[in-house]
């Protein structure tokens, strides 16, 4: 567990003129998602909230923070591992519901590539992508996840970038694919381009 070791303000953006959110106290909880020079991205897990199921999020100054275990910090080192964990899965069944090499479904897969490397994520595809920072889809990078939605907007497919979108405008992604019946790496097809609506980063 890490603990904040005085009272300090999680704000919107890693920056001293940013935006409060919410204010921590000395021997709160929080979960450490990303590190960037000074800062640093938190959950705060009892500040319950619409905007992340797992717990308040913005950033903090780091040496607020004290020393712990609960850091998930993505890194390149993490991405790998995200990336190794899903292709293990690559030609598994796609069974809805599913989260295991038996047969496991687009978000199932995103859940269990995410737990992989100590990242908690939501169940479902819908509400991974309400829960989860939004990238631009130009901004993608390889470990982020793509998604997708049906004519009405409502999102109902999950792929996980597999690299950053090539030059030709490729965009390889590691997915459960439905309508394959299986797990697969292949660039993203020109009927789920079609259907892309929004890019997070775990």
């Amino acid at each position: 567990m890490i603990t904040v070791t005085r009272p300090t303000f999680v704000v919107t953006e890693p920056a001293d003129d940013a935006e409060h959110e919410t204010e921590v106290v000395p021997g709160e909880e929080v979960v450490v998602v990303e590190e960037q020079g000074e800062w640093a991205r938190v959950l705060v897990p009892s500040h319950a909230t619409s905007k992340d199921e797992r717990g308040y999020p913005g950033w903090l100054r780091a040496d607020a923070v004290g020393e712990g275990t609960e850091r998930i910090i993505v890194t390149a080192v993490g991405v790998e591992a995200l990336l190794a964990k899903a292709r293990t899965f690559l030609g598994v069944p796609y069974v809805w519901g599913g989260t295991t090499d038996a047969g496991i479904d687009c978000s199932g897969l995103v859940l269990r590539a995410a737990e992989a490397i100590g990242v908690r994520v939501p169940r479902d595809a819908r509400d991974q992508a309400v829960a989860l920072e939004k990238v631009g889809l130009d901004e993608v990078r390889a470990g982020d996840l793509y998604f997708f939605a049906n004519p009405d907007g409502r999102v109902t497919h999950v792929a996980i970038a597999a690299a950053p979108p090539e030059p030709d405008g490729a965009r390889p992604m590691i997915h459960a694919d439905g309508v394959k019946g299986l797990v697969v790496e292949e660039p993203m097809p020109a009927d789920r381009a079609a259907a892309r609506v929004s890019a997070a980063r775990l």
